[in-house]
């Protein structure tokens, strides 16, 4: 009878998520509107529906574990399938794969140049980022040169980057396999409605760098050590962020390995290096510009300069792995996900996507303010409106205050169960 409750629940939930995002493709709604959030608030519940049945007793492996993963890769077709409009990032992973493929430099050269015009198509001549550097370090860049030979178009770079994230929750349920967790926490990652609007809405970069450090704990499990070093740089190396669980490394990969990963970093960057722009040059310009999301980095900046406070906020996610390095095992997702977190919650911008790296670890109750935080970020769409209508890229004091206050809350209740934990045993 347990069986088929969550049978039940899964295919109802599955259901009405699968209704939400086509609904999402069909009507091509725009990010912060009323029917997104409507439509969003749907993928929510069913998948906050779900996670309560397995938080409050996991259920047996069956044909419900079945059919959770087929609904987790039917949620996503629609959306997948769905236009990629010109103001979309990948327009810009689509430009900058196709101006490698020509023999640029993608650090050398800018999308507005008057003498570049003729590298452009009808999906790339007017996306908003033309007058930037890209930020996107070599690893992106090798993915999008990779996408852009098999086929040049914004849909089939979509559907590269789908294909990393449903890559990702089988890395995930075989690393939860492997360590002994329960599988039916692959669908923690699987079915949450931020990885889903992030990268099968708007394909962003980030779910392979998710990717390759989901593999690399993965493959440190399995005491594949020097593809675990790889992987790690190849997440790195992607976007940055997962540089800040270096800690958690020391002592589980080898000097051999060590030298592999730097080896292999040097030998990303070095085709890059001619250019007069370096490929750190585009977050050079996000760290003394860009600011978005981030109230704790308005605190540090208001002490501190910009390339100071973005320094602070690396500090402070290597002290949190170096304590997890200390205090947690290797395979506890929590490890890997507060480090991240940390680093995130106090850098400049925090867009809703750059969450995805953390996300396949948020697998334990120790995760679950981080959990509530790829949902209470969502609401921060409401700018998207707001700018659409004439309005300043400000996140409102309101949403910002719901969107940290539930993770705050989330956190003391956490605190306050794992105290009263602590005093029932010692009672």
């Amino acid at each position: 009878m347990p069986g088929r409750k969550t049978l039940i629940l899964v295919v109802v939930a599955g259901l009405f998520y699968l209704g939400a995002t086509t609904a999402l493709a069909v009507t091509q709604t725009a990010l912060g509107t009323p029917l997104f959030f409507f439509l969003a608030a749907v993928c929510v519940g069913a998948y906050s529906a779900l996670m309560v049945r397995l938080w409050s007793s996991a259920p047996a492996l069956s044909g419900a574990f079945v059919a959770a993963l087929v609904f987790a890769a039917l949620i996503r077709v629609p959306i997948a399938l769905a236009p990629v409009h010109n103001d979309n990032d990948m327009i810009r992973y689509l430009w900058d794969g196709r101006i490698q493929k020509l023999g640029f430099n993608p650090y050398a050269v800018l999308p507005a140049d008057p003498q570049l015009q003729w590298t452009h198509t009808d999906e790339t001549r007017n996306m908003p980022s033309a007058r930037h550097r890209t930020p996107y370090p070599p690893a992106a860049q090798m993915f999008f040169r990779l996408v852009v030979g098999v086929h040049d178009s914004a849909r089939t770079m979509k559907l590269a980057i789908v294909m990393c994230d449903l890559l990702t929750v089988l890395v995930v349920w075989r690393w939860l396999t492997a360590t002994g967790g329960n599988p039916w926490l692959t669908l923690a990652y699987a079915w949450n409605p931020l990885v889903v609007l992030e990268v099968a809405h708007s394909g962003h970069i980030d779910a392979l760098s998710a990717l390759w450090i989901v593999a690399s704990v993965y493959w440190l499990s399995r005491r594949r050590t020097a593809l675990a070093a790889v992987a790690f740089v190849l997440a790195v190396t992607t976007k940055l962020l997962p540089i800040v669980v270096a800690p958690l490394l020391l002592g589980r990969i080898s000097r051999r390995d060590a030298l592999l990963g730097a080896a292999l970093l040097v030998v990303l960057y070095l085709p890059f290096m001619a250019a007069p722009q370096s490929p750190l040059g585009g977050v050079n310009m996000v760290i003394e510009s860009v600011r978005f999301n981030g109230p704790l980095f308005r605190g540090i900046r208001s002490v501190a300069n910009p390339p100071v406070a973005a320094a602070a906020a690396v500090i402070l996610g290597l002290l949190t792995a170096a304590w997890c390095r200390w205090k947690l095992g290797m395979n506890n997702p929590a490890a890997w996900a507060w480090p991240m977190a940390v680093a995130l919650a106090c850098a400049p911008v925090i867009y809703p996507w750059y969450l995805l790296a953390f996300t396949p670890f948020l697998l334990t109750r120790d995760t679950l303010p981080l959990i509530a935080w790829t949902i209470s970020i969502i609401p921060a769409y409401v700018v998207w409106e707001i700018a659409r209508r004439g309005g300043s890229w400000v996140v409102p004091g309101p949403v910002l205050a719901l969107e940290y206050g539930a993770v705050l809350l989330v956190g003391l209740w956490l605190l306050w169960s794992n105290w009263r934990r602590t005093d029932g045993v010692r009672g």
